[in-house]
């Protein structure tokens, strides 16, 4: 059903049931009730109809649907007090017209009485009708902001990808003259990785031990290329493995790990990955020889931002990520996402 269409519904079966329900009260409470006492209801039924949609337009043509609720309130009370003081008067012409007038429908108590009744109903009806707008607009927000967040990702992982591929490629050629065999084998961890990378984009999140394959591929390589000057070890603690999280995000901060710490160092050293389940989190905890001065922090291209706002568009504040100096000698990358966190489909942020 279109906007249109439920508005009309609205308003039409609306205040027909008010309609119903001032008769009925009328009926209940009158000892010769007779249904010519029916039309002035009836008619000022149809008056709030009418004035009532009169005052949708002007609104929607002052912009008053996008004001914030501070500002709209007072042109709102001031409205209804101006649209709520005819109605009282057509019910009593009508009353006067229909031979169902008595002289206290003038009277001071129930000028005011019916004036705040009218107020009260107008309050409602046009409580909801901006309560209504006002959630309609939060949904497009939303939407918006869900669009922006796939575009970013889009982004984000057209990134991702020619940044791995340009530092395997360069670790391949170091070795194509050296050592033609061990390139051959890098060429094939290079192509599992790829084959992974592929797979991936087409998912947001995937399983931990999918992630552990592509990033031993990738250490397998880069052992190849640095020899005994690069020992790497893997520890994951039972039931890590199934954990879902973003495709080649560990990846990223292992290639960083290398690339900005060991391979700057001429003895080389050491690269761990250990991982734990910790209460409702999955922790990763990557650990290579190094040591981190805060300007490096801001020059370490775009792995490290590239996580965290990967980190910030899926889960918000629902993960952390954080590196820094263990000791002068070790710089550890710490990861922590939620473990039985999954993507909803209104939620989903794939390509």
């Amino acid at each position: 059903m279109n906007k249109k269409r439920a508005y009309w519904l609205s308003q039409i079966f609306g205040w027909l049931f008010y309609a119903m329900f001032m008769i009925l009260g009328v009926y209940v409470v009158s000892s010769n009730f007779h249904p010519v006492m029916a039309l002035p209801i009836l008619i000022e039924a149809a008056f709030f109809f009418t004035i009532t949609h009169v005052y949708r337009l002007l609104s929607k043509k002052w912009g008053w649907l996008q004001l914030p609720v501070a500002r709209l309130m007072p042109k709102m009370i001031a409205s209804i007090v101006l649209m709520s003081i005819p109605v009282y008067f057509i019910r009593v012409t009508v009353s006067y017209f229909s031979g169902t007038y008595t002289a206290s429908l003038l009277s001071a108590t129930n000028i005011v009485g019916n004036i705040i009744g009218n107020f009260i109903v107008l309050f409602i009806w046009t409580s909801l009708y901006y309560a209504y707008h006002y959630f309609e607009r939060y949904n497009l927000s939303l939407k918006y902001e869900a669009a922006m967040n796939r575009m970013e990702l889009a982004r984000l992982k057209s990134q991702l990808n020619p940044h791995f591929i340009f530092n395997a490629l360069n670790s391949i050629r170091a070795l194509v003259d050296e050592d033609p065999d061990r390139s051959k084998r890098a060429i094939n961890h290079l192509s599992n990785i790829l084959r992974s990378s592929l797979t991936a984009d087409r998912q947001e999140l995937i399983p931990f031990n999918d992630e552990i394959e592509t990033v031993r591929d990738y250490l397998a390589m880069e052992t190849i290329r640095f020899e005994e000057r690069l020992q790497t070890t893997i520890e994951m603690a039972p039931r890590t493995g199934k954990v879902l999280i973003p495709p080649l995000m560990l990846q990223t901060l292992v290639e960083n790990g290398i690339k900005h710490g060991i391979s700057k160092l001429k003895e080389g050293g050491k690269l761990s990955i250990n991982a734990y389940l910790e209460k409702e989190h999955l922790v990763v905890e990557v650990r290579n020889t190094g040591h981190l001065k805060e300007k490096q922090l801001n020059g370490m291209g775009y792995g490290i931002k590239n996580t965290e706002q990967r980190l910030n568009i899926i889960y918000q504040n629902k993960a952390s990520f954080s590196i820094k100096n263990e000791n002068k000698n070790t710089v550890v990358t710490l990861l922590r996402l939620p473990k039985n966190f999954k993507l909803t489909r209104n939620e989903s942020i794939s390509n």
